[in-house]
């Protein structure tokens, strides 16, 4: 159903710009007279169609880019992609991913901060990861300098029987409400550490050019033990 949405925007998107580019043509034909059939022409080309046109842009864009295969396409983000499918991976996402804990755009499924119901903060921080990846201003490893939002793993865990079956989760439902407290405390990190994304890493090749190996899916179970017995006891 998804699918068929889409392509209907995109030839309804491609029937109203060469309608308004006609309508364009027709009042530059009349050199620059205007009149009765100018005025007519010139709503509809000038106010209606682009408005339309935009409205459908936004759409497909906003869309599309739900899709993984959209996060794919840009060079910063294989890494996390490419760890996200490797099936022996222990991070969240590739754990999320390789079980179908999110059926569809598993991606936008964590990160929907940045979708119409997220916050202005989130819009803001999107627009600027965009707008750094246009211009090559980012360095790798990128790091992301917002906050993740419990909300985010809340809106499909929480009031489920496996999360209300921890005893730990209810004394800390007044922290996970105010981010106090991250699920990424007790739960491992969500994707490969800074240290595996950086250039001349050697399991930084491995997540440039596939899902990574087994060596780098010990390295994470590595990482994830450290990073628990790291934790305070309290």
């Amino acid at each position: 159903m998804f699918t068929e949405t889409v392509q209907l925007v995109q030839v309804l998107g491609v029937v109203l710009v060469v309608a308004d580019l006609i309508l364009l043509l027709a009042i530059a034909l009349k050199g620059g007279k205007v009149n009765t059939v100018v005025k007519r022409l010139a709503f509809p080309a000038l106010i209606v169609l682009p408005i339309l046109i935009a409205f459908l842009g936004n759409y497909h864009v906003f869309e599309t880019s739900k899709k993984v295969k959209a996060c794919m396409q840009c060079h910063v983000m294989k890494p996390f992609a490419n760890d996200m499918l490797n099936d022996t991976s222990t991070t969240l996402a590739a754990r999320h991913y390789q079980h179908n804990w999110i059926p569809k755009d598993q991606c936008y499924g964590c990160h929907k901060d940045y979708g119409l119901n997220g916050t202005l903060k989130a819009k803001l921080d999107g627009y600027r990861h965009l707008m750094r990846y246009i211009t090559r201003t980012y360095v790798e490893p990128i790091q992301y300098r917002g906050e993740f939002q419990n909300a985010n793993c809340l809106s499909c865990h929480q009031q489920t029987k496996a999360f209300e079956s921890v005893e730990m989760h209810r004394p800390l439902s007044s922290q996970f409400a105010d981010n106090s407290i991250s699920c990424m405390n007790c739960h491992g990190r969500a994707h490969p550490s800074r240290q595996f994304r950086t250039p001349g890493h050697p399991h930084y090749k491995d997540l440039m050019s596939g899902p990574a190996s087994s060596q780098h899916s010990e390295g994470n179970t590595e990482e994830l033990k450290k990073f628990v017995e790291s934790l305070p006891n309290n």
